[in-house]
């Protein structure tokens, strides 16, 4: 017992002249100023300081993706054990904000969980060939746009069908996720059939999806043009991107229509508001799965 004593005394020392040694870079990190401290302050003080500086340098090494960084140890910290610690200390960074954003994103839509649509779409796993390399730069380029300026001009990804259009907005969701935006993907006919189910059965979500769509950092709006042209669809749509457009909100669109079908299946004043919010990129090629199913 009174080895352990003599240890414990010893550590304690050790600890404390190491904290007396550092003391003003301490109080710098802390900012302290030239506070005095007593001797369990300072070891309190001490402690903070590495705690935080071992959290800074684990964020720095961050192998975790914007699926799984919920597992992160750094996300579930709750209780305040040292009063040195800083509030930044507890805050969640911005992969987990996106995380947690897209979850609610995936629950609102009746999704079956975070990442299925994108785990396997992303540039990384894209295959371009001489068709589509171009529209793959453009994509990426955006992405780098978005994260320096919130009010990037969009895309719109016109070709015909599974020549990579959908991989490549996937892609551009879980690049720009990586990055701290937390984009929306929706595929237009499965939003419309959502909100008009919520209509229908009274639950109160259509006004949160519409909110969700209409206010997201990003929109992805998959295969626009596919839904059958009724006024209704024409009107839920022109809410959609007019607010989209008078806020200067990055939205990304892929459809399978040239100019002229989409001016009929969503009218012209919706399609002159997209073609002014995007850049078009043009893709020409045969279809992409079957290409890339052949290689398998």
């Amino acid at each position: 017992m009174q080895r352990i004593l003599m240890e414990t005394r010893k550590k304690h020392e050790e600890e404390l002249k190491e904290a007396r040694d550092h003391l003003g870079e301490i109080q710098e990190a802390l900012g302290l100023g030239n506070d005095h401290l007593s001797d369990d302050d300072l070891l309190e003080a001490a402690e903070a300081v590495e705690m935080m500086n071992q959290k800074a340098y684990d964020c720095h090494l961050c192998t975790f993706t914007v699926e799984n960084c919920d597992m992160c140890k750094y996300t579930n910290i709750v209780a305040r054990s040292n009063k040195y610690l800083r509030d930044d200390y507890f805050a969640p960074c911005s992969m987990y904000k996106t995380n947690r954003k897209l979850r609610e994103v995936s629950k609102l839509m009746n999704a079956s969980g975070l990442g299925d649509r994108f785990k396997q779409r992303r540039f990384e796993t894209f295959r371009p060939d001489s068709n589509t390399a171009g529209a793959k730069q453009e994509a990426e380029r955006f992405c780098e746009d978005l994260r320096n300026n919130p009010k990037a001009t969009g895309l719109m990804l016109v070709g015909p069908y599974g020549c990579g259009k959908t991989h490549l907005a996937a892609s551009i969701v879980h690049r720009c996720a990586e990055f701290g935006i937390a984009g929306v993907f929706v595929v237009v006919p499965e939003l419309l059939a959502r909100i008009r189910t919520s209509y229908r059965t009274g639950d109160g979500k259509a006004e949160a999806v519409i909110d969700m769509a209409k206010s997201a950092k990003l929109l992805v709006l998959d295969d626009l043009g596919a839904e059958k042209a009724s006024e209704w669809v024409k009107e839920q749509l022109y809410m959609l991107v007019n607010y989209r457009y008078e806020h200067m909100l990055p939205t990304v669109v892929t459809t399978n229509c040239s100019g002229a079908e989409l001016e009929q299946e969503l009218g012209r004043r919706t399609l002159s508001r997209l073609v002014e919010m995007t850049k078009p990129v043009n893709i020409h090629a045969s279809d992409y799965r079957m290409k890339l199913a052949a290689s398998r």
